[in-house]
């Protein structure tokens, strides 16, 4: 669907669920660098039939959402916690995102104090990006895309590796980065590297923080993000075996059972029998 904000219009994938229930919980997907809500087809349909509000979104300027890229993490959470105020599905709210996304998700919970769960998948903090790719991304070189295809995937999912015949992981994500205009791979990737909130925003949010860490990525440090949870009043880091960066394809059933993990473990049931 197709929701205009402050004079964009935003793509928003549902999962294919109904109308959106206020009393209903939600979930809000939020893409990395160079990506759009298509990366989370599986994880909304599935939570859509389990019935929550699903906000899958197509940030400014990617995927089928119109306007200039967002230049910073906060400007980006500013956006999308507005988008979310205006669908009034902030109630029993859980923040999903990767990379990228995943920075926005933090500082969304910031924002938004009734967030029950916040799920980092393929995080750090800080997330240093080196300057070869910044610069190749700046070009629009497709020398970053390479990078981050080549540092982005762990060596089994380099090979093949996926149980699906015929579909190669690896070129996934490339064709997905290449479908992004000029300029939005480098402006993603210096939000990023600019950003400095992050000590700040852990010790402002009370809810469930999952961190969910590929064991081979390359692109956001495992070892930093494990030290990075030690910020967070409550945190949890589930780590998945033989995967890189791009989790949600190298291991989506891996990476789906996470989210189901850590949602149980934020539901009101859960919490309050702990």
């Amino acid at each position: 669907m197709i929701v205009d904000y402050e004079g964009h219009s935003i793509f928003i994938a549902n999962g294919g669920g109904a109308a959106y229930h206020p009393d209903s919980p939600a979930v809000c997907f939020i893409h990395g660098a160079a990506m759009d809500h298509s990366i989370w087809t599986l994880f909304s349909r599935y939570w859509a039939k389990a019935g929550y509000n699903v906000v899958s979104i197509d940030l400014p300027g990617h995927g089928q959402s119109n306007g200039q890229p967002l230049t910073s993490i906060e400007q980006t959470a500013d956006f999308v916690t507005g988008v979310l105020s205006q669908l009034q599905v902030t109630e029993g709210l859980h923040l999903v995102g990767h990379s990228m996304g995943s920075l926005v998700a933090l500082e969304c919970a910031k924002r938004i104090t009734t967030t029950r769960c916040v799920a980092m998948l393929g995080t750090s903090y800080p997330m240093v990006v080196g300057q070869p790719l910044l610069d190749a991304a700046q070009a629009n070189d497709h020398s970053s895309i390479d990078m981050i295809s080549l540092f982005g995937h762990s060596f089994g999912s380099q090979l093949g590796g996926n149980p699906v015949a015929g579909i190669f992981i690896q070129n996934l994500a490339e064709r997905l980065m290449e479908q992004a205009a000029d300029g939005v791979m480098y402006t993603d990737l210096n939000a990023c590297n600019n950003y400095k909130g992050g000590e700040q925003a852990a010790t402002s949010v009370d809810c469930l923080v999952g961190l969910v860490l590929g064991e081979e990525d390359q692109m956001t440090s495992p070892r930093a993000a494990a030290k990075f949870a030690e910020t967070f009043t409550n945190a949890k880091i589930i780590q998945i075996k033989d995967c890189g960066h791009m989790m949600m394809t190298e291991k989506p059933e891996l990476s789906h059972q996470a989210l189901v993990e850590l949602f149980e473990l934020s539901s009101p049931q859960t919490a309050g029998s702990s």
